[in-house]
């Protein structure tokens, strides 16, 4: 039962919401100016339950960017310009029934992704819109060991370029179609990762997985679609999972390194708008002690997608 403000505890409380992933704490208001404990509350909460939630808060878009800094150092996505009138915020403002509908982590295609996302629900759809999320720190742990030994072993290209975050609805919203092609992948990026990361806070060790995955190093296509699908498969069971429902001030933080998401669009044609800020992280490193690369870093996209649907051109060079 969630708490109304006049009942809010004097000291914040957590209650779990699934058995290996998520937490919803009470009794914190959140604000720039926490105090030091809170925020050491907050962070040690999300590293347990790598995703936590907040119920009916009142950020601004100021006040969100002021509260990420107390967590680490803010980065702007790449490619996609800040929303309006903010340094750091990546709108998610829905139109046409799209959302991020394939599980991914933030940003995977930088050799240095971040380390945690802080999203905040402006405006809810009257129906569906809800996110999942899915902890691969126990999708790993629960890989039979020949499984484990394989992962341990491999490493994924990960790029933003062909990545279609909307490809349940992308036929009918083909102006989004050319914003993926011509703004979100106008610069281009890979990035070269282990599909096992040893975290450097907990000591854990988690799957990297996702849509920006473009390949498996060192497989043809057919073998690594069919084993990142086996290995994605585990990561989203529904005993690694959870949903949340939004409800306008809702805020989620997630450590972007122990998480996967997605949104669920089933919300028709209704608007639905959300802001986040991400914070810097660290290169990963795989089990054996290698790091992450950057292979292809702001590269712009020779390729340009024009007017007419499917009709790919090259980047003409002024």
């Amino acid at each position: 039962m969630s708490l109304s403000p006049l009942a809010a505890p004097a000291h914040p409380t957590l209650t779990k919401l699934g058995g290996n992933i998520g937490a919803e704490i009470h009794g914190i208001t959140l604000s720039p100016d926490l105090p030091e404990q809170d925020i050491d509350f907050i962070y040690k909460a999300m590293l347990e339950h790598k995703v936590i939630f907040f119920r009916r808060q009142t950020l601004d878009s100021s006040q969100q960017e002021q509260l990420g800094t107390r967590f680490g150092t803010l980065v702007s996505h790449p490619t996609v310009a800040s929303a309006k009138g903010t340094n750091h915020i990546f709108e998610l403002k829905a139109r046409k029934g799209r959302a991020a509908n394939t599980w991914h982590a933030d940003m995977t295609f930088m050799s240095s992704y971040p380390k945690a996302s802080i999203l905040r629900c402006i405006q809810p759809a009257p129906y569906g819109g809800a996110t999942l999320w899915a902890n691969t720190v126990t999708a790993y742990e629960g890989l039979p060991k020949p499984l484990q030994e394989l992962a341990d072993k491999l490493w994924a290209i990960h790029t933003n370029d062909g990545y279609d975050h909307t490809d349940l609805v992308a036929e009918r919203d083909w102006e989004f179609v050319q914003w993926s092609a011509n703004v979100f992948a106008a610069r281009v990026f890979e990035a070269r990762h282990p599909l096992v990361r040893i975290h450097p806070e907990t000591g854990e060790k988690s799957l990297i997985l996702g849509n920006f995955i473009k390949r498996l190093a060192d497989f043809n296509l057919p073998d690594s679609n069919a084993l990142l699908e086996l290995f994605l498969s585990h990561a989203t069971r529904p005993e690694n999972t959870l949903t949340w429902h939004w409800q306008a001030g809702d805020v989620a933080m997630w450590d972007n390194r122990a998480a996967l998401h997605r949104a669920v669009a089933d919300f028709g044609d209704f608007p639905r708008l959300l802001q986040r800020v991400t914070l810097v992280g660290d290169t990963p490193v795989s089990t054996d002690g290698r790091e992450s690369e950057q292979i292809i870093n702001a590269q712009p996209n020779p390729r340009v997608l024009l007017e007419t649907p499917h009709h790919w051109a090259e980047r003409t060079q002024a």
